[in-house]
């Protein structure tokens, strides 16, 4: 079921209840999905305040974990290599639209060369451009996630 918000929800007080919504006449409050939490969501969140900032703590602590590995700073050495810089800029000056958006029939520029099998710190794996395709940056940033936080 869709629930679309037609107005701000406030308390009998005037203060706004944010995650809050008004549909049919009824207030109806998005409760936090914490377990056994009942209180009410942050507008735009799936959580209250205090568990927001615990998810949001978490969330940081894997990244920073993340950036620590011994494949994160192999990557991050090959990405300072001038010799990537310049020929990344090559390969997207002959692939200039984003190959994911045109398989869907959008036109997108490309913005990011993208490594289509993982390379890990791999330099040859880095280095073959066979294993290059040029992507907007949405879709690099989408593919990447999904690598990054759910392993493929």
């Amino acid at each position: 079921m869709v629930i679309l918000a037609s107005s701000r929800v406030t308390a009998p007080g005037g203060d706004f209840l944010p995650g809050a919504l008004r549909f049919g006449g009824c207030d109806i409050a998005k409760l936090c999905v914490a377990p056994g939490c009942e209180e009410v969501a942050r507008d735009g969140f799936p959580r209250c305040p205090d568990h927001q900032a615990e998810q949001d703590a978490r969330r940081a602590g894997q990244k920073a974990a993340a950036q620590r590995t011994p494949h994160a700073a192999a990557a991050r050495a090959l990405y300072a290599d001038p010799r990537w810089t310049r020929e990344s800029r090559v390969f997207l000056d002959r692939h200039p639209l984003c190959v994911d958006c045109l398989e869907l029939g959008a036109v997108e520029p490309a913005t990011d060369v993208d490594h289509v099998t993982p390379h890990k710190g791999d330099r040859a794996l880095f280095w073959d451009r066979g294993n290059w395709q040029a992507l907007c940056h949405r879709c690099h940033s989408r593919k990447t996630a999904r690598e990054v936080w759910h392993g493929g």
